[in-house]
């Protein structure tokens, strides 16, 4: 927040001593006005930049990118529209498209746009990340778990969109989870280098899934998540001990002691 601060100041400054006919700094301010939630200071900055250029472009975006900011869905929509109309055939504007249409509830709309640049363009991942979204949102995990499969080896949001391909199987509510969704994603989780609090994380999440479906059954169910059986016992010693990893790397104290107090309340009754 002190780097994002100097840096607006330093834009501020540049804007008093810079040349009036320069559209540059300010559009520079709005972004950074936006970046620190100063909406109405961004929109000056906006404005000044419009009656001096009217057809700018980059005026709507950043109208557009403001509306997102203030929650107004319909308006990001409108800004955005005028972008694309000015830059038809241009893939960000589309994709913005689909997150003000997202935004705005409309989720027949917001997943053809996130398809179409998906299809387009496999270099934008985000709309993979946000057709997937729409696809768990209503209840489709198997369309969401596809999307985000697709997501090649080699970028840099592969190991996140996997992740979130494991909570998409593992993250289906009683009584629609089942074993299967289980084992997928702890092959998911097995076959991901984590670092320690991401990857006791993630299996506190998933071995905290499984013991909820198995006490849900009334019965333990075949096979094993993260080196663990399908059995109330088994599943406790292994969230006893990911709780116990992640409390070692966790910075905050408070948090740490919190997390070794889940340990012990989910330990099973043992003779020693």
């Amino acid at each position: 927040l002190a780097a994002q601060g100097a840096d607006l100041a330093a834009l501020e400054q540049a804007a008093a001593n810079g040349p009036d006919d320069s559209a540059e700094i300010p559009l520079a301010l709005a972004r950074a006005r936006l970046a620190a939630g100063d909406v109405d200071g961004a929109h000056r900055d906006l404005d000044a930049v419009a009656d001096r250029d009217p057809l700018d472009w980059r005026v709507d975006w950043f109208r557009g990118v403001a509306a997102l900011v203030s929650g107004n869905a319909a308006r990001a929509r409108t800004a955005f529209d005028a972008v694309y109309s000015a830059l038809p055939g241009e893939l960000a504007p589309q994709l913005a498209l689909a997150v003000a249409a997202e935004r705005g509830g409309d989720a027949t709309g917001a997943a053809q746009r996130y398809e179409r640049v998906w299809r387009t363009d496999r270099s934008f991942v985000s709309a993979a990340f946000g057709q997937a979204r729409v696809a768990l949102g209503r209840g489709d995990r198997a369309v969401a778990v596809t999307i985000l499969d697709a997501v090649p080896d080699g970028s840099a949001h592969h190991v996140t969109a996997q992740i979130a391909a494991a909570r998409a199987r593992f993250g289906a509510r009683m009584p629609h989870l089942v074993a299967s969704d289980l084992a997928d994603a702890s092959a998911r989780v097995e076959r991901l280098r984590l670092d320690v609090e991401r990857g006791a994380g993630l299996a506190v999440e998933l071995l905290g899934a499984a013991l909820d479906w198995v006490r849900a059954r009334g019965m333990p169910g075949s096979g094993a998540v993260l080196g663990h059986g399908l059995t109330e016992r088994e599943l406790r010693f292994g969230l006893e001990r990911a709780y116990r990893s992640l409390a070692k790397v966790v910075p905050d104290a408070d948090t740490r002691i919190a997390l070794v107090d889940q340990a012990n309340r989910v330990r099973p009754r043992t003779l020693v």
